[in-house]
């Protein structure tokens, strides 16, 4: 009899064993999927700003901004460098200035300052109509017309391409450089040297 009580209580040792072994397993499976499924978040999660100067929104997907935010900078800052009238010049350098990379800002500061003092001593304009633009991994190009006047008078018409080289330091878009693709180093000192040029004809 005694043998009998011994066996059954075995056996429902065993099975509760075996019990506790199945929802150890089944809670370890859980913790597996859920692991795994709070990773996909954190890894594909989406940061979307609304900034007031932007014509839409923002998005970065794992730090990483999308095309459509670096195409709308990639708008702001060409209009910032190169669509501006006297009046203006200075303020929309200052602008662009702040998007500039620490390291870059003081040789930029330099030369973005000196072409504001030209332009408010000849009075030029200038207007930049973008036609194409194309952004790279470090890099955007944007090709389109530009034309400067010193009053009425149109000075140039040209098509221009100017290039920015960029980083994304996070989150933030910094600029390293912006350039005329295919000057020289000393072309952009010439650029500003044509604005100069009217006024010392008319002083002739």
């Amino acid at each position: 009899m005694k043998t009998d009580i011994f066996v059954q209580k075995s056996s429902n040792l065993f099975m509760e064993n075996r019990l506790l072994k199945f929802v150890v397993g089944v809670v370890g499976i859980a913790v597996m999927v859920n692991s795994f499924l709070v990773y996909r978040a954190v890894k594909y999660q989406r940061t979307v700003l609304i900034p007031p100067s932007m014509t839409g929104t923002v998005e970065f997907v794992q730090g990483k901004p999308t095309e459509n935010y670096i195409r709308d900078l990639s708008r702001r800052v060409v209009s910032l460098a190169t669509t501006y009238s006297p009046p203006t010049a200075r303020k929309q350098f200052d602008e662009l200035l702040g998007m500039y990379a620490p390291e870059s800002y003081p040789s930029a500061s330099k030369s973005w300052y000196s072409l504001a003092g030209r332009i408010e001593e000849t009075q030029v304009s200038s207007v930049f109509y973008m036609e194409k633009l194309f952004v790279g991994e470090d890099t955007i190009e944007m090709f389109g017309d530009l034309s400067q006047f010193a009053g009425d008078t149109q000075l140039e018409r040209a098509s221009k391409t100017y290039v920015v080289s960029y980083r994304i330091r996070d989150g933030r878009f910094e600029i390293m450089e912006f350039k005329e693709k295919n000057m020289k180093k000393e072309s952009k000192e010439e650029a500003e040297d044509k604005i100069t040029q009217p006024k010392k004809e008319e002083k002739k």
